[in-house]
């Protein structure tokens, strides 16, 4: 019903004038106070037309990438994480109303590097015509994308991520597009800064000290940007943990004196905890691809602050 206009009363005289009369008296004055009431509402607003825009909803694999993305898109933009704070990239199933989810969506970003690869079969048979797909890791330079693919573990990479899901927004939503780089450039900002702060926080771990040792190889970009050696026990799951691994990360651990290694929470803790009960060391928490699941890690920028400080707490 048209807003402003009462509803005409349901008699069967009127129903068959509406419907089916062809009094030539009648229906040019219906027309007429149609047409006037319709465009009155538009000049309110009162009228949603099939033309008028839809909001933009958009989707991300992971949890991290919806973060991000929401600083880029503002608040009021709907971003929906195909993989859901706390779930692990590298167990996680799908279900039909992630498909659906991907089929109302103007924009899906997703990482790249072979982490979420598995979700690109569903994305692609469900996203609409003209929705846009962008892979944030695409175009980082210097990086081999089959080697490691948690980039952002390097605050730079994290800003190529921004770039690029600044420009699958503008293009899903060119309207917008100069709200966009503003969030964005703001946004790009705070990341420089939380670099700069993560180098002052490691600072205070001795160089002959800084070697991370966790569970899953996730964190040779952060090794790289920093200036840390990395050790891992498996490359993905705990289904690669065997005897000799944990037998060759003991070793190492005593030759080299390491103080401490780490556990991620999406992982069995009791694994590392088994390789580190021998040798005497400390356990620690640190991030690699999940935040939440009231861990402090909340946020891209918190998680790797958070980091930063788990590891001076156990290494200086």
């Amino acid at each position: 019903m048209i807003p402003g206009i009462d509803k005409l009363p349901e008699t069967s005289e009127n129903v068959a004038v509406s419907r089916h009369s062809n009094s030539s008296s009648i229906i040019p004055v219906l027309w007429v106070l149609l047409i006037g009431a319709t465009m009155a509402a538009v000049a309110c607003g009162g009228i949603t037309t099939a033309d008028t825009q839809k909001p933009l909803r958009v989707v991300t694999t992971t949890s991290l990438l919806a973060d991000l993305t929401q600083n880029v898109a503002g608040a009021s933009t709907v971003v929906t994480a195909v993989i859901p704070p706390g779930a692990d990239v590298h167990s996680f199933q799908t279900t039909p109303n992630h498909s659906i989810a991907i089929s109302n969506a103007g924009l899906i970003v997703s990482n790249g590097g072979g982490l979420d690869d598995f979700l690109y079969p569903m994305i692609e048979n469900a996203q609409e015509d003209g929705a846009v797909h962008i892979v944030a890791s695409q175009g980082l330079a210097g990086v081999s994308t089959r080697q490691d693919p948690h980039f952002w573990q390097n605050p730079a990479n994290a800003v190529h991520y921004v770039r690029r899901i600044q420009e699958g927004l503008s293009t899903a939503d060119p309207a917008n597009a100069e709200s966009y780089q503003d969030r964005a450039d703001a946004y790009v900002q705070q990341l420089l800064d939380l670099d700069q702060e993560i180098s002052r926080i490691l600072s205070e771990v001795p160089p002959s000290r800084r070697h991370l040792v966790t569970y899953h190889d996730a964190f040779a970009h952060f090794g790289a940007r920093y200036g840390w050696r990395t050790s891992s026990l498996v490359a993905n799951d705990a289904g690669g943990v065997t005897p000799n691994a944990i037998a060759h990360l003991q070793e190492r651990v005593r030759e080299e004196g390491i103080a401490a290694v780490f556990t991620e929470p999406q992982f069995r803790s009791k694994v590392i905890e088994l390789a580190a009960r021998d040798t005497g060391v400390e356990v620690g928490t640190i991030y690699s691809d999940v935040l939440g699941g009231g861990s402090g890690a909340v946020t891209y920028i918190d998680m790797m602050r958070l980091n930063a400080r788990n590891l001076v707490k156990l290494l200086r």
